[in-house]
């Protein structure tokens, strides 16, 4: 891509897969991916694919945790409709609707992420998207590869995009042939993928979930905590990639030190790792302000007094509490959603949920026995805003329920 920026690369990359279609997400993953894919196979059914079963121990590991993953969120699906006032001529309505098309994007790098996968596409049948479609990079030849095909099948999904990368967003955002263009894309990406979406949505193109960044995670401990737990927490985080984070903090000075030995004799060079840092602060409540501060994508307290600062904790993506909450538990199988608000965005943004895949629609009911007062109201700030039309709108109603109203 030469000297360009991240955007300025992307922007021609929208631009180009918008005006041409199906020709520029082939070509730019030809040329970005080294795979030339055949126009038939770029949208595929995954149950018309031949192709091996993974492992027996591997099926039943995806079945587990995908069957985890929709209790969780099969529960914690809001009401479709909810009465929020109710009085004589009026009720007022809160009602939550499924988005009816929706994109996932899938990273397939150095290994299939099945996990994203399912913590992606099953929220969103949760919530009853009725269309679904998942990008996938054709690499490591995974329109055939048994872990995908597998887990595709295993979630009744029917259309797949083989091809990444921002070509893969322009693709599910304004669609090409054989794919209409979906109302969200979901699912975390590069850079390149992330800044795909934020101008597919800046331009009102699509909806999208969450920033989803570099992965990131912090550790409150105190002294009554397993400190081969916290640098296995750490160095798992710092797993992600050299652009991950990783942060202890702590007012106990014996752990940091012991934690930092720990890290220190297990980590790779860190050319392949991303960053720990380990802060030591003088007090729980410096702890809880500095994480609260740093709006971190997962935060873990372990040990009985950093245990006790959950309810203080304000902007994390998610929150692990005890021994046994490893950050990996959440990434794979605990249930809610491992995509998480990530830099800083968790102190305005929620994770990925069923939420993610629908919206709020507000339903005003009114009959002829409304309160007049509030046509008066109306009448009289209509006026104020100078919108004559408005005014009349309010007016020609009132006396219908001045009539309705009198003694």
């Amino acid at each position: 891509m030469g000297e360009e920026t991240v955007s300025a690369t992307v922007r021609r990359i929208l631009t180009d897969v918008k005006q041409q279609g199906a020709d520029a997400v082939r070509a730019y993953t030809r040329s970005l991916d080294g795979i030339d894919v055949p126009l038939d196979e770029l949208v595929y059914d995954p149950f018309e694919v031949a192709t091996t079963l993974p492992p027996a121990e591997i099926q039943d590991a995806i079945r587990r945790a995908a069957e985890q993953i929709r209790r969780f969120h099969e529960r914690s699906r809001p009401a479709g409709d909810e009465v929020v006032v109710e009085e004589p001529g009026l009720t007022l309505r809160e009602r939550w609707v499924p988005i009816r098309r929706a994109g996932i994007y899938v990273p397939n790098g150095a290994y299939p992420l099945i996990s994203s996968l399912l913590m992606t596409a099953i929220p969103a049948q949760c919530a009853g998207v009725e269309s679904l479609v998942v990008a996938i990079s054709p690499r490591h030849e995974s329109r055939q590869h048994p872990v995908w095909n597998f887990a595709l099948r295993l979630l009744d999904i029917h259309t797949v995009l083989g091809a990444g990368g921002a070509q893969a967003i322009a693709a599910l955002a304004y669609g090409i042939k054989g794919l209409p263009p979906v109302d969200i894309i979901a699912g975390p990406g590069n850079a390149y993928v992330a800044q795909a979406k934020q101008q597919v949505a800046a331009a009102g193109v699509v909806g999208i979930d969450v920033w989803a960044g570099p992965s990131e995670v912090a550790v409150i401990a105190d002294g009554g905590a397993n400190a081969a737990y916290i640098a296995a927490d750490l160095l798992a985080q710092a797993e992600h990639g050299p652009d991950a984070s990783a942060h202890l903090v702590t007012w106990d000075q014996a752990l940091l030190a012991t934690v930092q030995e720990l890290v220190e004799r297990q980590r790779v060079p860190a050319t392949t790792m991303g960053s720990i840092g380990f802060k030591w602060v003088s007090s729980p409540e410096d702890a809880i302000n500095w994480v609260n501060q740093l709006a971190p994508e997962h935060l873990g307290l372990i040990g009985p007094r950093a245990e006790s600062l959950a309810d203080q904790v304000m902007t994390a993506g998610a929150v692990f509490i005890g021994p046994m909450a490893s950050e990996a538990l959440g990434d794979y199988v605990a249930g809610p959603s491992h995509v998480l608000p990530t830099q800083g965005t968790g102190r305005f943004l929620s994770g990925l949920s069923t939420r993610t895949f629908m919206r709020k629609m507000s339903v005003i009911e009114a009959g002829a026995q409304l309160d007049p007062a509030l046509l008066e109201a109306g009448a009289l700030l209509a006026r104020v805003e100078g919108l004559e039309f408005h005014r009349q709108a309010l007016t020609v109603r009132q006396s219908e329920v001045d009539t309705t109203h009198r003694p």
